[in-house]
């Protein structure tokens, strides 16, 4: 999704292709805003500018930001509203951006934490949640709006339906909370779903280590390649050693080889990883 303000020239029109549903709730926005705690103080990068109901407090609390926006047009009518002293823009999809060329583009340090905010489009949002994960030494915090059923996915607890690996992933790297939803009125167009507005929190680096991610990934698609089966069924098919190199690995992760991956918490799927057989890993 993106988000709304009214013009006098007329803002583009939504572009389906794009996931856009724009926020058309002021209050709904200085609430986000607010969550971000948006200042002067640190870089502040949204996520698809769109129309500008976030924008504008944006750039009221922090007085200059930066923008990322894939829709040419919505970017040149961006560029028509805001100087380059206020807004910085990125025009490119977001998933090929950079976190860390954010910063110096708006004259703070290289290596200062963003914070971030976006009414993201529904079509990107878990690919966008993944790259703030491998990028998560570039933010601060985050103020983020999601499809409920991402939002629950995101904060899910073990033994839940919407547990599986974006929660563990996440949830290793940042502290995320659900703050509020918003019922598809808030939008244009309207949205057939409730949207979700999440606060993340980065945590210390060594809850997601940089050289266990890799590993990380590769055991949770294994184990969750499947959802109905064992963790047993998963690896044996995962493993080159088929059944009996799963039975070994799980033993010494202490897990039970009949439990299904929903029913394992983060914990142990990090120690999972510890042991997980990646290419040149002796």
């Amino acid at each position: 999704m993106r988000d709304s303000s009214s013009s006098t020239s007329g803002p583009p029109r939504a572009r389906r292709r794009f996931g856009q549903h724009f926020l058309a709730d002021a209050r709904a926005a200085a609430r986000i805003v607010e969550a971000a705690g948006a200042s002067p103080r640190e870089p502040v990068l949204e996520i698809g500018p769109g129309r500008g109901a976030l924008t504008e407090p944006l750039v009221r609390a922090a007085l200059r930001i930066a923008a990322v926006e894939l829709d040419r047009d919505l970017a040149a009518w961006r560029r028509e509203r805001y100087p380059q002293e206020r807004l910085v823009l990125f025009e490119r999809d977001v998933l090929e951006l950079t976190l860390g060329e954010v910063p110096p583009a708006l004259g703070f340090p290289a290596g200062t934490p963003l914070v971030v905010v976006g009414n993201l489009p529904y079509n990107i949002s878990k690919p966008v949640a993944a790259m703030l994960v491998r990028q998560r030494g570039a933010v601060a915090r985050a103020a983020l709006m999601f499809q409920r059923e991402v939002a629950e996915r995101l904060t899910a607890s073990p033994g839940t339906r919407a547990y599986g690996p974006l929660t563990v992933l996440v949830g290793r790297a940042y502290r995320v909370e659900r703050l509020f939803d918003l019922p598809p009125s808030a939008f244009r167009p309207r949205p057939e779903v409730t949207s979700t507005v999440t606060r993340w929190e980065r945590l210390p680096p060594q809850r997601l280590l940089e050289a266990s991610e890799p590993a990380l990934r590769a055991c949770l698609a294994a184990s969750f390649a499947r959802r109905r089966q064992t963790l047993l069924n998963n690896l044996r098919a995962a493993l080159p050693g088929g059944a009996e190199e799963a039975r070994a690995l799980l033993g010494r992760a202490g897990l039970d080889p009949g439990a299904r991956a929903e029913t394992v918490p983060p914990e142990a799927f990090v120690v999972l990883a510890e042991i997980w057989p990646l290419p040149g890993r002796s």
